[in-house]
């Protein structure tokens, strides 16, 4: 399984669409349930809600879709809340959440390198060019004048 890192992707960073809602982002979680053959007086516990025995599976993934925690094991009558409780408080194997004490020492460095806001100026002088060229094409239609280059 791969390891987490603190870097935000470039999908993300580059995107004024998306920036502002993941930026923190480390990757996706979900869970699934998973056909299990138990013995017969433990199938209660196993049977889901849709009425066959399975395990209850959740899994993580980071954004170049390499996992990076998979608990398996939880009975079926579990619900996915009671899983993600255990997964994140457990002493051992527990899910790789990085602490907010190093994110904001990296947002720091950036500070002290100067690099603070470059990306967002960036991401706002694209979002109003793009803004201008619509407007000025929009225009040019509604005017019969034609397309503005």
């Amino acid at each position: 399984m791969a390891k987490p890192g603190l870097t935000v992707p470039a999908k993300i960073r580059e995107s004024t669409r998306y920036y502002p809602y993941f930026k923190d982002c480390i990757g996706a979680i979900d869970g699934t349930h998973i056909h299990a053959m138990v013995p017969t007086n433990d199938a209660p516990s196993y049977r889901n809600r849709k009425g066959y025995t399975s395990q209850n599976v959740l899994a993580a993934c980071n954004f170049d879709l390499e996992f990076i925690y998979v608990l398996s094991g939880w009975e079926g009558t579990a619900h996915d809340s009671k899983v993600l409780s255990d997964v994140v408080t457990r002493s051992k194997s527990k899910l790789p959440v990085p602490e907010e004490t190093s994110i904001g020492h990296e947002e720091n460095s950036n500070e002290e390198n100067g690099d603070t806001g470059t990306l967002q100026s960036q991401q706002k002088d694209y979002a109003n060019n793009w803004r201008d060229t619509i407007a000025a094409n929009m225009w040019a239609e509604a005017t019969g004048t034609g397309s503005m280059p």
